[in-house]
């Protein structure tokens, strides 16, 4: 009986966490989140974060990422993978590094900063905080992926 309870949890525990599949927690895992985006051929929402000391980071973190309708991976065709910078908090030093390390890459200058990344790691475009809510924020994000993808017309 115990085990039988123990697997059901153990398996709950498995499969609740593969449904967010960048950042479940905090900890952001970049590599993991763009090994993903490439398996899956689904563009990367990197979002650039100060939650505990940036108003309109804590806002979108919110308004738009902490919400369950954007959890939906059936109704939002690209995955999040969130960067904190936090001022109160301590990180691991390997994930500060990594950010650091990202931020400087992506030449981050304010925060919040949400980069928009093809499967192929190519940046598609760049946003800030977006009032109202989910909808319009994952609005923004496909706006930014299928200009990427029309082709250019001759001048």
């Amino acid at each position: 009986m115990w085990q039988r309870i123990a697997l059901a949890i153990l398996s709950s525990l498995i499969f609740a966490g593969s449904s967010y599949p960048c950042d479940s927690s905090d900890d952001t895992d970049f590599r993991r989140s763009v090994e993903i985006s490439r398996k899956t051929n689904r563009p990367l929402v990197l979002a650039f974060l100060g939650t505990d000391w940036s108003l309109t980071s804590l806002k979108l973190d919110r308004e738009v990422f902490d919400q369950a309708a954007f959890a939906d991976d059936s109704k939002y065709n690209f995955l999040l993978c969130k960067i904190h910078f936090y001022q109160t908090q301590e990180r691991a030093p390997d994930i500060a590094a990594q950010n650091e390390q990202l931020a400087e890459k992506y030449r981050v200058q304010e925060f919040p900063t949400v980069i928009v990344l093809s499967p192929r790691g190519e940046e598609l475009g760049r946003l800030g905080y977006i009032s109202g809510g989910v909808e319009k924020f994952a609005s923004a994000v496909n706006a930014v992926i299928f200009k990427s993808r029309a082709p250019e017309k001759p001048d």
